[in-house]
């Protein structure tokens, strides 16, 4: 499912490139790749929900952003347009460049999602989760808290009071979040499957300003 999904962004931003050219793929990228830095991990971190309400959020203001930032990137393209040597230029290097800023984007999301999982490693593997696995995952929470917008604390203190008497059957955590046992069941072994994504992240730590070493997960 990864690689399916790693080969179709990767075909639709070549394809968008095309039709578009090199400026907007550019621009749609980073805008993404600011927003999302400004929000989970900049000055406005502080300001997001935690939970799957902080992602939304984020999500909506990312895509308003967007809209604005592109209009006026829409406004440039529409002179190149009008000139046909840089139009003709624009298409040829809008293929590449589209597929190049969608490798990045894909790159982004990986690393965020590898991230993510490393966080979460107290729950992997287990058959049950116990009072140690939750007081883990509180202690590496704690030491990234910029991934505390994607697991509420309520959840936890939920967790806890239910182990405090027994343990929860791995297959139950999506009563307490129906998003991380979404991600436990069915993200986290296709992820661990893939071919394509720790080769992606692998050549993707060399990027400037983007890259950066994660452990993938094993299997």
């Amino acid at each position: 499912m990864i690689d399916l999904a790693v080969i179709a962004a990767v075909a639709l931003g070549a394809f968008v490139g095309w039709r578009r050219g090199f400026v907007m793929p550019l621009v749609a990228v980073g805008t993404s790749l600011v927003g999302l830095y400004a929000l989970y991990a900049g000055p406005g971190a502080g300001m997001v929900p935690s939970g799957a309400a902080g992602i939304g959020l984020g999500v909506l203001l990312i895509t308003v952003a967007g809209s604005l930032v592109g209009r006026v990137a829409g406004m440039l393209a529409s002179l190149i347009g009008r000139v046909s040597v840089l139009k003709a230029a624009d298409h040829t290097l809008g293929l590449p460049l589209g597929a190049a800023t969608a490798l990045v984007g894909v790159y982004v999301a990986l690393a965020a999602v590898v991230s993510f999982d490393n966080v979460l490693a107290p729950l992997h593997g287990k058959a049950t989760v116990d009072q140690a696995a939750v007081a883990a995952l509180r202690a590496t929470l704690a030491a990234n808290p910029q991934f505390s917008v994607m697991i509420d604390a309520s959840m936890l203190d939920a967790m806890a009071s239910e182990v405090a008497t027994a343990a929860i059957p791995a297959d139950q955590i999506a009563k307490f979040d129906a998003t991380l046992g979404f991600y436990e069941t069915t993200v986290r072994p296709a992820l661990v499957g893939s071919v394509l994504a720790p080769i992606l992240l692998a050549v993707g730590e060399r990027a400037p300003f983007v890259g950066r070493h994660v452990e993938f997960p094993a299997k």
